[in-house]
């Protein structure tokens, strides 16, 4: 489990990131948000994201969907249960390298608000994590 913090913005976004090959999670941290001051944790299983996310909030969450489906779906149930119950939701973004049909309809039933395909371009990674950060319908009203 590493930390990086990248400057630039007014406000911090703490990222977590929960993907088995540290290649990706390189590529990750270095691009995802160069233009805003950003906290990133990045995590290799299931488990240390679970960690992670009862430890801390997060502002966004990237995983690669075998991570969210590993160990029975525990951390996919975790992330759909959190996103039922808060008041501001944390964004997922699933990383499929073979996405199908049913995959994206079962991460868009269980909290995950958009899936990217792998391999994917440096620039979508940032076009579409700086869309789920600015979504106006981000906070929840109760």
């Amino acid at each position: 489990m590493s930390s990086v913090a990248v400057s630039c913005s007014e406000f911090p976004v703490r990222v977590l990131i929960a993907e088995k090959n540290a290649f990706y999670r390189r590529v990750i941290r270095q691009y995802l948000l160069p233009a805003r001051q950003s906290e990133m944790t990045d995590v290799e299983t299931s488990l240390e994201a679970i960690s992670m996310l009862l430890l801390q909030p997060f502002d966004l969450f990237v995983a690669d969907w075998q991570t969210l489906t590993g160990n029975d779906g525990a951390l996919l149930e975790l992330v759909a249960r959190r996103a039922r119950a808060a008041r501001r939701r944390m964004p997922v973004l699933a990383l499929m390298a073979a996405p199908t049909r049913s995959t994206v309809l079962h991460a868009s039933n269980n909290a995950v608000d958009m899936v990217l395909c792998k391999p994917f371009s440096l620039k979508v990674l940032q076009v579409r994590t700086e869309w789920l950060l600015s979504r106006p319908d981000q906070d929840l009203a109760i």
